[in-house]
């Protein structure tokens, strides 16, 4: 996977065109939610990039993500940032994209046995990143990084993708993936411990991670 400026920078399809008065205005004009996504667009669709490791998930994710905040604005309590806020639906519409796409597959490869059809494996295992810019990689030791990361468990995967990538603060994170700061901090001890184990195996000892 590449992390390059290039993949961050997709145009996304226009947001705000898509509110209409069925999501009703009081409280917001489209000005003012047209700044919110212009604001924070990036680093959701970084953020569901990352998880989801599929460009057009991450941008249709991207855009239903500003919907669903925008539907559910009176729920905002101020308890966290806007940023944080959304960052929290984030994640939730990436948990469910996944346990969406499972669900998906194992239909199909039911499907598939009971009509005995050969499931290629392909089927089985996908092309995570079939895009070729993404596999441009500028640096063989962020490849090595990005190997790792890739394979941790998904909550030391999240708080370590937010922390180093999106440079959240261990409260942010919290909010938004709703656990114990304490908790935070031990996925991310294991998460650099991981990769710095993974990269002594690779290079030799470091100590800039």
């Amino acid at each position: 996977m590449s992390t390059g400026k290039a993949v961050l920078e997709v145009p996304l399809a226009p947001i705000v065109e898509r509110i209409t008065p069925a999501h009703g205005a009081p409280g917001i004009s489209a000005e003012a939610f047209d700044a919110l996504v212009r604001e924070h667009q990036r680093r959701i669709y970084r953020i569901l990039l990352l998880q989801l490791r599929d460009a057009d998930a991450a941008e249709t994710l991207t855009q239903e993500c500003f919907l669903r905040a925008y539907a559910k604005r009176g729920d905002f309590r101020g308890e966290a940032s806007i940023g944080t806020w959304l960052v929290r639906i984030a994640l939730n519409l990436a948990r469910d994209h996944v346990k969406s796409r499972r669900l998906a597959f194992w239909r199909l490869l039911g499907r598939a046995r009971r009509e005995g059809d050969p499931v290629s494996r392909d089927l089985i295992l996908p092309d995570p990143d079939p895009h070729p810019e993404r596999r441009a990689i500028a640096r063989e030791r962020l490849t090595a990084v990005w190997a790792k990361v890739e394979r941790l468990p998904n909550r030391q995967r999240t708080c370590f993708l937010l922390r180093y990538v999106e440079e959240m603060s261990i409260g942010e994170i919290a909010r938004a993936m709703q656990l114990e700061a304490g908790t935070v901090k031990a996925h991310l001890t294991r998460a650099v411990g991981a990769v710095r184990r993974h990269l002594q195996e690779w290079e030799g000892p470091c100590e800039d991670i």
